[in-house]
């Protein structure tokens, strides 16, 4: 990374990321590189200090913080060519550096920024339908008790050839390199994004899952994808380019973050112990074989909800539905451990 810029949230991990990206700053000048250390102050700093410093010729940008600094340099540098994304995680999950193999430990990730080697690996894209949101035949699951879940109705998968081929275009973009989440785990997204004096990193995911339990209720949705059609009332539905979230749950175990496919887990609803139980499973992604669980593949996913559902992904918020996914392969250059 001979000429960079490195951008740091210097409130990130209580303040470590304002000393971890000092450290690197001065590691990577003495080695030879030239550049400049950048704090952001508010949101939006990052993305916006990427975006200027592609503009200026920069091919070398330097995240430090949490996965919400990463999620703002990726979103800042996603339609630039020939960049290179260098990470030190600073954060409380910190999982796109756990898949490219990034250590927690700042002495090692800056010897790999230093020494490190570039790989590409996916990206993604998510974008709010413009067509208006189609029809759904609402199931009355508000009213239903949690403890009828096995009275719901299984999946609806059709072939691929019986998709809605309607026009959308998109209205806005926004990329992501880890998971997107729609239903259950948006809202412990959002929740777990505003900390508790605690509880941190995963601890700080389990209790946001725990709490949001006692007022989560399903929506009506439907899902479209290279693997058909999935309709019916939901709990989640996660879609994944690496494994986990929250700091370590394998929500879709089998992920690969280079194969330019999503890994897409749609969960049922099932009632609130059950859930208490798959939520321990995710740790080693014992889940997949729940009856109440589908695993699929797919190039990309529509989602219409029977009401506007705001979309997360690398836990920060995306766009509402009805909303498209894409899997760009290969769409972002990262420096990764030798």
């Amino acid at each position: 990374m001979n000429n960079f810029v490195l951008i740091t949230n210097p409130i990130s991990g209580k303040g470590h990321a304002k000393n971890v990206a000092e450290q690197a700053y001065a590691a990577l000048t003495e080695s030879g590189a030239q550049g400049q250390l950048m704090f952001t102050s508010a949101s939006g700093d990052a993305k916006r200090f990427a975006q200027e410093a592609t503009s200026d010729g920069i091919r070398s940008v330097i995240a430090c913080g949490g996965d919400g600094t990463l999620h703002e340099v990726v979103n800042g540098i996603a339609t630039v060519p020939n960049v290179t994304l260098g990470v030190l995680p600073c954060g409380r999950g910190n999982d796109f550096a756990a898949a490219i193999g990034v250590p927690l430990k700042p002495e090692a990730a800056i010897a790999t920024l230093l020494s490190g080697t570039p790989i590409h690996v996916d990206l993604g894209r998510c974008y709010q339908n413009s067509s208006q949101q189609s029809a759904l035949s609402r199931k009355p699951i508000r009213g239903l008790r949690r403890s009828q879940e096995d009275s719901y109705q299984q999946e609806d998968v059709t072939s691929p050839e019986n998709l809605l081929t309607d026009s959308r275009k998109p209205m806005a973009d926004c990329y992501f390199s880890t998971i997107a989440t729609c239903g259950y785990d948006t809202e412990v997204s959002r929740r777990a994004a505003k900390g508790t004096p605690l509880f941190a990193g995963t601890a700080s995911y389990a209790y946001a899952a725990v709490e949001t339990l006692f007022y989560y209720e399903p929506p009506f949705v439907r899902l479209e994808g290279d693997f058909g059609v999935h309709e019916g009332p939901l709990l989640l539905a996660a879609t994944g380019i690496t494994s986990r979230y929250g700091g370590g749950f394998q929500i879709v175990p089998n992920a690969r973050i280079d194969d330019g496919l999503f890994d897409v887990c749609i969960i049922r609803p099932v009632s609130p112990l059950t859930v208490l139980r798959l939520l321990v499973t995710l740790f080693w992604g014992g889940h997949v074989s729940h009856p109440a669980v589908s695993m699929h593949q797919t190039r990309t996913l529509t989602i219409e909800t029977d009401t506007p559902m705001l979309l997360y992904a690398d836990g920060e918020p995306m766009c509402e539905t009805p909303a498209t996914i894409e899997i760009i392969k290969e769409g972002l250059t990262v420096m990764a451990p030798r």
